[in-house]
């Protein structure tokens, strides 16, 4: 049986840690890019070195359709309960399972992107931020 201050500091946990990511983030996100603006075959579109030029680019002009291919899942604290709650009202695109001391959620880098800056601004989702490439976020 938990005491009551165990079930307190689990209440009050804010930690967010990445569990897991779609390999290659950058390099999806500039296909993505690619296939969308271009109509050359795909074969010719992966040979750019200005891969996070374009990204950031896209990125900047809010078409974050580009980065919805991009996947991560973080273990998060239950101190983030209520605000997890009110993520999913505002936005449902992202999943969570709860699990005994923390919560896993899994969202696409458009939902982290949208969810962490206004008019919601989600703590939560701000510290996901820290976790994407810094081309999605500069």
């Amino acid at each position: 049986m938990r005491s009551s201050s165990q079930n307190t500091k689990e209440n009050t946990n804010k930690e967010v840690e990445l569990i897991s990511s779609v390999p290659k983030p950058v390099w999806l996100a500039t296909v993505c890019s690619r296939v969308c603006y271009s109509s050359l075959p795909a074969e010719e579109l992966l040979n750019s070195e200005e891969d996070e030029k374009l990204v950031k680019k896209v990125v900047s002009m809010g078409h974050l359709s580009v980065v919805e291919h991009l996947t991560f899942t973080f273990k998060v604290g239950k101190g983030y309960k209520e605000e997890i709650f009110k993520a999913l009202l505002e936005k449902p695109f992202f999943k969570v399972t709860e699990k005994k001391d923390c919560f896993l959620i899994t969202a696409n880098a458009r939902t982290i992107l949208e969810l962490s800056s206004p008019p919601y601004e989600f703590e939560m989702f701000k510290k996901f931020c820290s976790f994407l490439p810094k081309v999605l976020t500069q």
